[in-house]
């Protein structure tokens, strides 16, 4: 087919340089009866053309060139049709080959499926912008603290003379997580929902599903009117999509609110809140001072401000806060934090989520070297083809087009194969996620992800359809059409290019053995941590007091002191009391505190520990020991002498070398007139209040009849099953108040699941990913050694004739699978070595060169290489020496 191309065009060339003329005068006329149509007379159209086309040789030029883009016209045309030869070709090649295909087409399905699956959720949580106009422009602002600014918040005062003196945003509004009693529309419900300024949702850039979204001036006053925003979903589910719902009245808190708007599902931030009201400054907050550090700051930069130039910005204005109120911002770093938002919501998910991206990587790679090796293998078979199509004058570079056509229909039925793998993939990652990944509701397969399937799909047929093509297009064609083809399976490159991949295959898996068994070792230990409190048999459920009902603090604790006593009647309740927050959860607040009969020191050196409240019996609930001295008991109320506990690690930290018992502490806040503080009269163990990552902090504890909180959670130690009692404990609480709602239900067996939640999905997931590597590597271990077996069938049948043992066969086969694998072993240790400090962030007690790990892993995957290997070298072993030499 090569030479009639070449003549063909050679006669175009040829036929253009003699046609010129014939070429001009068509074109010449042509453009005489453009003009002629447009009104002009036919001389004077005639000569128009003639000086439109120039000189003769200009013409003659427009000519030749009009001619070689006809000749490129039909090489194209020739080039698209050699290629609907190749892909004819190539379907019906694979067809008649169905097992192959099939193998091939599902391995190549599940590695890229996989990979799919998993960028969807990367490209769902890291990458896709949140629905907002120029979302880029969105930032958080926090001040205090300097290790991780993410968790950082700032005082009213300061975050309102960050919006008065800042040069590089448009607005900052303060945003205060709240949760409210929602008691219209059906039984009593905790709703989550936020406090926030006015123009919260004119800087998101939200736009109103009904209503409006901006709160008026009288509705941003402190103690102003009370108006309230909802979500999409709590309209659907609360209040049945009612239009009614839009500016009528519903109760919060046991106060009437006005519904001025209803928000967009997709475009209600932060996603998990139902419903948003106003924050007014309180004026005595303000003037109170700084130390009250519990906002977030969302901001809009103005249109050109670089985000560098943000952060120079409020540097400065932070540096001139902290100068100008020292003592004040004395808890305060001396500086400020501007994060982009999509950074603020997803930064710790960043580099877990790249670890799984990279890991299902290896996974694909490993199987796509699989599917390399079968298509050397199936080559061999094909070696007389390609020496007849060798011979009849196919260029090297048809052939491996030819099998490159091949390779990537292969991998596009691969690809095909992996959407369905990918949808299927990404609903159970969505199901199986922990509740704390945010923005999970973004994930799903878009054209962007189906765009990089495709993409993935023709890299993988191409790069890895090259690597066996190049091998099988050099065959010496005599002495292949000679013997059959079987010199083609022989050939030391061909054998080369098995045993690297099968190199690559074992480095790979060594990799991902690696990571995953540094992650199951960090989860190990972190399962190992003591929270410092019992969790069997165990439940507690949480309560908010509204304070339009409960304003002053005798009333909430006369209200706690009746919610015990009947908590305690219930049967099967053996002990019960109550907190403000549970452990492992981010309740409670820090303070800075004096000690009595110290020196006075300045604010800035200040002593600050965690607070909270519990009744008497919560420690007895919640398993937690007493070190020394005393439990608080009901005769800790107001009015009594005030008493404090302390943790075993405040009393190491804050009094080294001295007894804390009987000394005295004052806090800096107070409500109706009651002043936080008191003597301490006993040290109680270390609780895990923050994560089990970290070390037991410092921790006060006051009881809570002194200094009593309107949200606090009720923990019930049982009998059995922890959950049967909860009913009960539902009715107890609405005989005491019908519009109170039991809220966040769980065993605190629950709560610790929950903390190690993330750490234990990220390990399945990379665990399920090394055990799939694993299984391909001894795949193509298997495979490789089963081929070269059968190549060396004469090999084997002279040296069993001439003596040799099974055993001696065996061996010979193992260590050829052995050398490989130990190369294999030695790269992907070296690898391992290097990745796996990307991930340290994910490992608790445990360092990336665990030589516990590594050792487990070369011994898992040398007994995995041992079977698959010894599986074809017992099979090699009972050759028949006078079948074999007859078969060749």
């Amino acid at each position: 087919m090569a030479a009639p191309t070449r003549i063909r065009r050679i006669w175009l060339r040829g036929r253009v340089t003699a046609d010129v003329n014939d070429e001009l005068a068509f074109h010449l006329d042509m453009r005489t009866t453009e003009l002629i149509a447009t009104g002009l007379a036919p001389v004077d159209a005639r000569a128009e053309a003639i000086r439109q086309f120039g000189d003769v040789s200009d013409a003659t030029t427009y000519c030749r060139r009009t001619g070689e883009r006809r000749e490129r016209r039909i090489m194209r045309l020739e080039w698209l049709s050699g290629l609907h030869q190749d892909l004819a070709f190539a379907l019906r090649t694979l067809l008649r080959a169905p097992a192959f295909t099939i193998v091939a087409a599902l391995t190549l399905a599940l590695g890229i499926g996989a990979n799919t699956a998993i960028f969807s959720v990367v490209r769902g949580i890291l990458l896709r912008p949140f629905p907002f106009p120029n979302p880029d422009q969105l930032v958080m602002v926090a001040g205090a603290g300097v290790k991780d600014a993410r968790n950082d918040a700032v005082s009213a005062a300061n975050a309102q003379d960050w919006r008065a003196q800042n040069k590089s945003f448009t607005d900052m509004a303060v945003i205060n997580t709240h949760g409210s009693v929602l008691t219209d529309a059906g039984d009593p419900e905790m709703i989550q929902g936020v406090k926030v300024s006015p123009g919260f949702f004119g800087i998101l850039g939200a736009r109103p599903l009904a209503g409006r979204l901006v709160f008026n001036e009288a509705e941003g006053a402190f103690h102003g009117e009370k108006a309230v925003v909802i979500n999409e979903d709590l309209w659907r589910s609360r209040f049945g999509a009612s239009a009614s719902t839009l500016g009528s009245m519903i109760t919060l808190d046991n106060e009437r609110y006005k519904v001025i708007g209803i928000v967009p599902r997709d475009e209600a931030w932060p996603r998990s809140m139902m419903l948003w009201t106003t924050f007014g400054f309180d004026p005595q907050e303000l003037a109170q001072g700084r130390g009250g550090i519990y906002l977030s700051v969302l901001a809009r930069m103005k249109p050109g401000v670089t985000l560098t130039a943000a952060r120079a910005d409020m540097e400065t204005v932070a540096h001139r806060l902290f100068a100008q109120y020292p003592d004040e911002n004395a808890h305060v770093a001396e500086t400020a934090h501007v994060i982009p938002l999509q950074e603020w919501v997803t930064g710790p998910l960043r580099t877990p989520l790249l670890v799984l991206l990279g890991g299902v990587g290896f996974v694909l790679l490993i199987a796509c070297s699989n599917v390399a090796n079968l298509l050397l293998v199936r080559g061999v078979g094909r070696s007389s083809e390609l020496a007849v199509r060798t011979a009849l004058g196919a260029g090297r570079g048809r052939l491996v087009r030819q099998l490159v056509t091949e390779s990537v229909v292969l991998a596009l039925a691969g690809g095909m194969g992996a959407i369905v793998v990918a949808v299927a993939g990404t609903k159970l990652l969505i199901k199986a996620a922990p509740k704390g990944i945010p923005r999970l509701d973004s994930i799903h397969i878009d054209i962007v992800v189906l765009a990089v399937t495709l993409a993935i799909s023709l890299v993988v047929g191409v790069v890895f359809g090259l690597i066996p093509a190049l091998q099988l297009v050099r065959p010496d064609v005599a002495k292949t059409l000679r013997e059959g083809g079987r010199s083609l399976g022989t050939r030391a490159g061909s054998n080369r290019a098995r045993r690297a991949l099968v190199i690559a295959e074992v480095a790979l898996s060594v990799m991902l053995l690696a990571g995953a068994g540094l992650l199951i070792r960090s989860f190990s230990r972190l399962m190992d941590v003591d929270p410092g409190f019992r969790t069997e048999h165990s439940v507690h459920f949480g309560l908010s007091l509204p304070r339009a009902k409960y304003p002053t603090q005798a009333l909430r604790a006369t209200f706690m002191t009746n919610l015990l006593e009947r908590v305690r009647a219930l049967q099967g309740v053996q002990s019960a009391g109550a907190s403000f927050g549970m452990p492992l959860t981010p309740f409670g607040f820090m303070l800075t505190f004096t000690i009595t009969g110290r020196p006075p020191v300045r604010p800035a050196d200040q002593p600050a520990a965690s607070i909270r409240m519990a009744t008497p019996g919560y420690f007895k609930a919640m398993g937690i020991g007493m070190v020394r001295g005393r439990d608080f008991t009901d005769a800790d109320r107001i009015g009594a002498p005030k008493v404090l506990l302390i943790t075993q690690a405040a009393a190491n930290k804050f009094f080294p070398g001295e007894d804390p018992l009987g000394k005295t502490i004052e806090f800096g806040m107070s409500e109706d007139d009651n002043t936080m503080g008191g003597q301490i009269v006993g040290i109680v163990k270390d609780v895990k209040q923050s994560s089990l990552v970290r070390p037991a902090e410092p921790q006060y504890w006051i009881p809570y009849a002194q200094y009593p909180m309107t949200s606090f959670n009720v923990v019930m130690h049982t009998k059995g099953d922890p959950m049967a009692v909860i009913a009960e404990a539902r009715r107890a609480v609405h005989d005491l108040d019908p519009g109170l709602a039991v809220a966040q239900v769980k065993t605190l067996d629950q709560i610790v699941a929950e903390a190690v939640s993330q750490p234990r999905f990220y390990m399945t997931l990379l665990t399920v990913f090394a055990a799939l590597a694993l299984v391909l590597c001894a795949i193509g271990i298997y495979g490789v050694i089963a081929y070269l077996v059968s190549q060396r069938a004469r090999e084997i049948g002279i040296r069993i004739a001439l003596g040799a043992t099974s055993n001696n066969v065996v061996a010979m086969i193992v260590r050829e699978g052995t050398v490989m694998v130990g190369i294999g072993l030695a790269c992907g240790v070296g690898g391992a070595l290097a990745l796996t400090r990307l991930m340290s962030a994910l490992l608790f007690d445990t360092q990336p060169s665990d030589p516990t790990t590594y050792v487990v892993v070369i011994m898992t995957l040398a007994l995995v290489a041992l079977v698959a290997s010894s599986v074809p070298a017992l099979r090699a072993a009972r050759v028949d020496p006078a079948l074999a030499m007859r078969a060749e």
